[in-house]
């Protein structure tokens, strides 16, 4: 497992995640499974704020993890770490849900469930609400904009990182992400509800 402790230098990172990476490709699964571990939360993350829909993310996340062991023979460093590449895969099968779904409306358990008496339901409330606010006005943001402000400040990927995953050059990802932001502050500062 790769131990991501702040004390441990990045070198040392790197060196353990090849280390993983070379043990996993040879059909280790503890290996591989400690990647997972390093990995399955911000993959999740990245996957939830795409679909809006935690069982999917759910599902979605664990797709691409095996589609990452069944193609681990084929990852490439390239410079980049490992995390870039599995971005990629959840970034293709997040395309490929949209593309195949079908319109439906989801099935909302919450609506049917009664609230947990000890819950403070007020807060649980505000909460969703914020949720449903900010995914609204992201969803005001077009496609890029809304990715590269994913990958960038909610997965912490860097600007090569996330220009490589999205096929630009790092200059345009700037750009881009400039405009988001931009964007998202005058969606904010104007009249939204």
């Amino acid at each position: 497992m790769i131990n991501s402790a702040s004390t441990t230098p990045p070198s040392e990172l790197i060196t353990q995640e090849a280390q993983l990476i070379k043990k996993a490709v040879a059909g280790d699964a503890d290996a591989f499974a400690g990647l997972y571990d390093a990995y399955v939360d911000e993959i999740y993350r990245f996957v939830l704020h795409r679909v809006n829909d935690q069982q999917t993310a759910e599902d979605i996340t664990s797709q691409i993890f095996l589609k990452a062991w069944d193609n681990l023979g084929r990852y490439k460093s390239r410079g980049l770490p490992f995390g870039a590449w599995l971005f990629q895969i959840a970034r293709n099968t997040v395309i490929d849900y949209y593309r195949t779904r079908k319109e439906t409306l989801p099935f909302d358990a919450e609506i049917i469930t009664q609230p947990d008496p000890a819950a403070n339901v007020a807060r649980q409330v505000e909460k969703r609400l914020e949720g449903e606010w900010l995914r609204a006005i992201l969803a005001r943001l077009t496609d890029e904009q809304r990715e590269v402000l994913t990958l960038k400040f909610i997965n912490g990927l860097k600007t090569e990182e996330v220009a490589k995953l999205m096929g630009k050059r790092q200059g345009a990802i700037r750009a881009l992400q400039m405009r988001a932001l931009q964007a998202l502050a005058d969606l904010i500062g104007g009249d939204y509800e």
